[in-house]
């Protein structure tokens, strides 16, 4: 079960990346991009990602702007039940770019945690609503 556990975040992770380095995001500004699984392990690597993209000029080639500012302007869903790692995504990318996400049906996915872990944030009833909707009804044109 290593692939539901573990695969899916670096796939998600390295998705990202390659995105970004292929200078993908760049051409295709009007893109809005989400990132399941709390985007994998980015909020954790941004910073490496900005330190591979200063070492190496493969990494500048495609890409002229800093990862983590391009990775700031992803959204990313709520699958991760953990209160630091939801800090951590918030710290990283802010309130208005997170979207609720469960996984459910899939057997480790959890509405009930969804929705526990996001109210146990210290976070104000407006913050906690954008998560909840407010974003993704922004992100799918519904106000």
């Amino acid at each position: 079960m290593l692939m539901p556990m573990v695969g899916f975040l670096m796939d998600t992770t390295l998705a990202a990346a390659g995105l970004i380095y292929s200078g993908i995001i760049e051409r295709f500004p009007g893109i809005t991009w989400v990132l399941a699984h709390l985007g994998g392990a980015v909020p954790y690597l941004a910073e490496r990602f900005d330190r591979g993209f200063e070492a190496y000029p493969e990494c500048r080639e495609q890409c002229t702007v800093l990862p983590s500012e391009q990775l700031r302007s992803f959204y990313y869903d709520t699958v991760n039940f953990d209160d630091a790692c939801l800090r951590l995504a918030i710290e990283f990318a802010g309130v208005d770019h997170l979207v609720a996400g469960s996984d459910y049906p899939h057997m480790i996915g959890s509405l009930g945690k969804m929705t526990s872990s996001i109210a146990s944030l210290d976070l104000s009833e407006a913050e906690r609503e954008k998560i909840l909707g407010e974003n993704a009804a922004r992100i799918l044109g519904l106000f």
